[in-house]
């Protein structure tokens, strides 16, 4: 995986092969993926660890260079105390993977309209919809959509 970008956006709009959302243009056939779930982590680097073994051995084996020990410790604590950080809050969002690797990743304060906004890209990727979509984030609200979702139906 390449790059994961989280989006802050009120609204997206989906009209044709596109959507589209404050600054960026995602092509409807670029889109590999589309999920509600955490977003993906990213790998940890076990070298922060490392970091720190190498740290707190040099503090207290090498006279003289504690300040060289306490550095690299603290460079690998701050490591995993941001990792930490930030995947400690398992927040769900709406995941839109592309081909190339990207990850873009939406959150809205109600997941069931996350599963809906879901099931509209669904339908625009299946049916090549012409219509526009707009999706107000902020009010969980959808305009124009060519899905009804509810009770686990669709009518399109």
């Amino acid at each position: 995986m390449d790059e994961i970008r989280k989006i802050s956006t009120d609204n997206f709009k989906i009209e044709d092969n596109l959507i589209s959302f404050s600054d960026s243009v995602i092509q409807i056939s670029n889109i590999s993926q589309v999920d509600v779930a955490p977003p993906p982590k990213k790998q940890f680097n076990m070298g922060s660890i490392g970091a720190i073994v190498v740290g707190l051995l040099i503090m207290m084996i090498v006279p003289g260079v504690q300040v060289l020990g306490v550095l690299i410790a603290g460079c690998g604590v701050i490591y995993v105390m941001l990792y930490m950080s930030t995947y400690s809050n398992e927040k769900i969002y709406l995941n839109i993977s592309l081909n190339s690797g990207r990850v873009y990743s939406m959150i809205c304060k109600d997941t069931e309209f996350l599963k809906q906004v879901l099931q509209v890209i669904k339908y625009c990727i299946n049916h090549h919809s012409t219509q526009l979509v707009q999706i107000d984030f902020d009010n969980c609200k959808m305009y124009n959509s060519p899905v009804i979702v509810g009770n686990d139906n669709e009518v399109g």
